[in-house]
């Protein structure tokens, strides 16, 4: 055969060869959803069957503050912030179906991990056959530690985080494959949802794609340059950091101040990550405490080190040996590594980071699964079975401690009873019973509970100021000011700017009748907010009361001026009016 014909061949199976790629990739998401449709049908009846349990979940933790106890929760304005689409969600969510019903958020999230999994199952299918894929994405779905994420309606960002990277991976392979510029375009448009939903943790998307192409360039049919991708990898995270400085700057104060505040904002590495990859490594496999704060790290060190150092080079020998198996065991901490930052911008550990992260490991005990099932079918099919009823099992019960916030708090204080955190909240919930209660030996004994879980909460962590402040509210609650007093002076010893404190402190001095404490603590406050309007009309009630008419009068008349219409201010103004300047009629304090 002649070169001219040999040549004429090569390029008609070029042709014919790049229009079947172009109509397979076209059609690649719609084929594989067509494929697989019962598959995933069934995925998602058992998912919400797992989950039916969380839907009817009170509001619990940091749900009140993000929404029933957010006077902005309906102003799509106010949810313009760093986390936009987070909070536009849960806006939008509150405006059609109100905030007296937790449910409604609840079956928002449950749709938003039916969609991870769905997309997830896309994502996989790009790479990987029909059995791995299904077998992890079983896995993937029944994981318990999923549920904070799922069950918690504050861990839905997390889930939304995870969809848009997942989508932008699908739209990026399809690029790849077709080079054509709608995947492009669905990148960057994802991309931007994913960055005004979460800066931080929406930019493993970044790292997955160097994943991606260094794990798969062979079936990508790419060259790859890794020192062009470390640069790129490089870049982006100089532009994260430039960007997104303000938003790490003020959660690094946040979580770095007060009683939190250490010598420095970093963690040393050599306790984060042997103690992290370990604990997060094990939650996912051996799901036994799950707890919403993470404080019992009982796992010796040289074994922790162990650990570390058998999946590092689980991941160097499998670079070499097994790409696939590379890309699964990379992926469980390449995704979750902008929550494992060494700035103290977050927990330690928490599992709704490692959510995305997870699966990575479901893939290779998928792997593993795939490689004995032809061989041992009926022993593979009893053992990922029995993987799914244990798990499922966890996860059906885990979902009853996020049901209410006692449940939560309880098991929070069973799993991790050094959390200072965990008993300051759950004696605050002991409070919230009390009011619950019909009589008043109920409410004393719900008090006491509550007295003894602050208690426990400064036993843990003798400098916890809130914890003071918070068992001395129930004390003042129950009539015993003298401790009351006692335990308000404490936690000013530890904390001396807890405003709160000294307004309590004051109605104290009042009922006690003493001028000379009440006076000074007027001053500090006075001091600490020089021109605050609840500071001026509380120093007015007070001076009104200790027979200080003229000084009560002068603070009333100015704040009558600038604030004419506040009904408070005007009743003070007009009852001081009628006081003589020795004081013989005062005010009496609300």
């Amino acid at each position: 055969m002649s070169q001219k014909k040999l040549k004429k061949l090569r390029k008609e199976k070029e042709v014919i060869s790049g229009v079947n790629k172009v109509v397979e990739k076209v059609s690649g998401v719609r084929e594989i959803l067509k494929k697989n449709w019962k598959f995933l049908v069934l995925l998602c009846m058992g998912i919400i069957v797992l989950y039916l349990n969380a839907m009817w979940g009170d509001f619990v933790s940091d749900d009140y503050a993000s929404i029933t106890q957010n006077p902005d929760i309906l102003s799509v304005k106010a949810a313009m912030s760093a986390s936009f689409f987070a909070n536009l969600y849960k806006t939008i969510i509150a405006r059609m179906f109100g905030i007296t019903s937790s449910i409604p958020f609840h079956i928002a999230s449950l749709i938003l991990y039916l969609l991870v999994c769905v997309v997830a199952f896309i994502f996989l299918s790009l790479f990987f056959d029909g059995l791995v894929t299904k077998i992890a994405l079983v896995i993937f779905s029944f994981l318990p530690v999923h549920v904070e994420a799922v069950s918690w309606i504050s861990g839905e960002p997390y889930l939304l985080t995870s969809l848009l990277v997942l989508t932008e991976l699908v739209n990026l392979v399809l690029f790849l494959k077709t080079k054509k510029k709608k995947y492009l375009i669905l990148i960057l448009l994802f991309g931007t949802i994913s960055f005004f939903t979460d800066r931080i943790r929406g930019f493993s998307f970044v790292l997955l794609t160097g994943l991606v192409l260094i794990s798969f360039k062979d079936k990508l049919r790419i060259k790859i340059d890794l020192w062009k991708i470390f640069t790129l990898v490089l870049f982006a995270v100089g532009l994260l950091l430039l960007i997104g400085w303000p938003l790490i700057k003020n959660r690094v104060e946040s979580v770095n101040s007060g009683v939190n505040m250490s010598d420095s904002i970093f963690y040393d590495p050599l306790f984060q990550y042997p103690t992290a990859i370990p604990k997060y490594l094990q939650l996912i496999i051996f799901p036994a405490d799950l707890t919403l704060y993470h404080t019992m790290y009982i796992i010796p060190v040289w074994l922790n080190w162990l650990i570390v150092l058998t999946y590092l080079g689980a991941v160097v020998w499998f670079w070499f040996k097994n790409k696939s198996i590379f890309f699964a065991l990379a992926f469980i901490f390449v995704a979750t590594a902008p929550s494992m930052a060494p700035v103290k911008v977050s927990w330690l550990v928490a599992e709704r980071y490692v959510f995305l992260g997870s699966l990575g490991a479901a893939l290779i005990m998928a792997m593993y699964f795939e490689k004995w099932w032809q061989k041992k079918q009926i022993l593979m099919l009893i053992g990922l079975t029995g993987l799914c009823l244990i798990y499922g099992a966890r996860v059906i019960f885990r979902n009853i401690d996020w049901q209410t916030n006692h449940n939560l708090w309880v098991n929070t204080c069973q799993v991790s009873p050094n959390s200072h955190n965990a008993w300051n909240n759950i004696g605050d919930d002991y409070d919230k019973l009390a009011n619950l209660e019909n009589t008043e030996e109920g409410k004393l004994r719900q008090y006491y509970n509550s007295i003894k879980g602050f208690g426990q909460s400064y036993a843990v962590k003798p400098n916890y100021a809130d914890a003071y402040h918070n068992q001395a509210n129930i004390f003042y609650k129950i009539k015993r000011l003298d401790l009351a007093r006692s335990t308000y002076e404490t936690a000013l010893k530890f904390n001396p700017g807890l405003f709160q404190t000294y307004i309590t402190l004051i109605q104290i001095d009042l009922m006690e009748k003493n001028e000379t404490e009440l006076l000074r603590h007027l001053n500090i406050i006075q001091q600490m907010k020089p021109n605050d309007l609840q500071v001026a009309y509380i120093s007015a009630m007070s001076y009104a009361q200790i027979g200080k008419t003229e000084e009560a009068k002068k603070i009333a008349e100015i704040m009558y001026k600038q604030f004419p219409n506040i009904k408070e201010i005007k009743d003070l103004y007009d009852s001081l009016q009628n006081v003589g300047s020795t004081g013989s009629g005062a005010t009496k304090a609300n």
